[in-house]
């Protein structure tokens, strides 16, 4: 396509630039919350941030499906309840980490708190009307052709907030990962950490949920990806590598998604699982 054609700019571009903030985004909220957790397989959705986040949007788009009277309210009112949903699942993540920090107990209630809310999503729409319906489904299949060029600014902004921010953290997360013990030897405010952690990898995920629906395992394999291309656990070396393979994950999700099958467009989530559950499996065999 040439690149004067208005298309490429409204559509195309926009849809190429989303996927790619996604990518940073979803790949470095991941790897907060690995660390945080000290556990491998968190991430935005396992931990439940993902659907917390999407159950605040189904509620939202149930009251509101055709949206309001200007189209920016609508993009502000699904970020602001995603980012919401989504910090609430992990605060509720944080207080049972404190309570019993143990790798399977923190694993297993983020599944349970993804199957409750999925549950919640499921009643809400057995009470929706048809419209409400559609205006959630349609949102729930997890794509980047819904970003609008002015949505851009919103995403990328949050993103580069909340990685930049995390970025500073990266002394503090590698001292964390020991143990309390040896992370308040080194000077480091464990429960300041723990907070900011939870915000700044909760504002990144809830945004881009809200924005391009859910979008599963790139939060939680690319931090793999990076750790095998890196040999290393040190978030300084780390950083960039992992947003890198975010980036690659959702562009090549999004090209999949859209040329995969001629004529037709397919989920973006699926494509996701499709590649993660895979890669997900082999870490899991390969690392024990």
């Amino acid at each position: 396509m040439p690149l004067n054609n208005p298309v490429f700019y409204t559509f195309r571009l926009p849809r190429v630039i989303s996927a790619a903030i996604a990518g940073v985004g979803l790949a470095i909220s991941g790897l907060a919350m690995q660390t945080l957790f000290r556990n491998p397989l968190a991430g935005p959705f396992l931990t439940g941030a993902t659907p917390g986040a999407s159950f605040a949007v189904a509620v939202f788009l149930m009251a509101f499906p055709v949206g309001f009277a200007g189209s920016w309210l609508q993009s502000a009112g699904i970020a602001v309840v995603g980012i919401a949903g989504s910090l609430l699942v992990l605060l509720l993540q944080l207080f049972i980490q404190r309570r019993h920090g143990h790798a399977f107990t923190l694993l297993l209630s983020g599944v349970l708190l993804g199957y409750l809310l999925g549950a919640g999503t499921e009643i809400l729409q057995g009470l929706a009307q048809a419209e409400q319906i559609k205006s959630f489904v349609m949102w729930g299949l997890g794509s980047f052709d819904r970003v609008q060029p002015e949505d851009i600014p919103i995403l990328l902004g949050v993103v580069t907030v909340s990685s930049v921010l995390l970025w500073f953290a990266r002394f503090s997360m590698d001292a964390y990962l020991p143990g309390d013990a040896y992370a308040t030897s080194a000077g480091v405010n464990v429960s300041l950490f723990r907070r900011k952690t939870v915000i700044l990898a909760g504002l990144a995920a809830g945004t881009i949920t809200g924005f391009c629906g859910p979008i599963g395992f790139v939060g939680m394999i690319a931090p793999h990806f990076a750790r095998g291309l890196m040999k290393s656990n040190n978030h300084a070396i780390l950083w960039i590598p992992t947003l890198l393979c975010g980036m690659a994950l959702c562009l090549l999700a999004d090209l999949l998604a859209h040329h995969l099958i001629s004529h037709m467009t397919l989920p973006t989530n699926a494509i996701c699982a499709i590649i993660g559950a895979p890669a997900l499996l082999w870490i899991i065999l390969r690392k024990g």
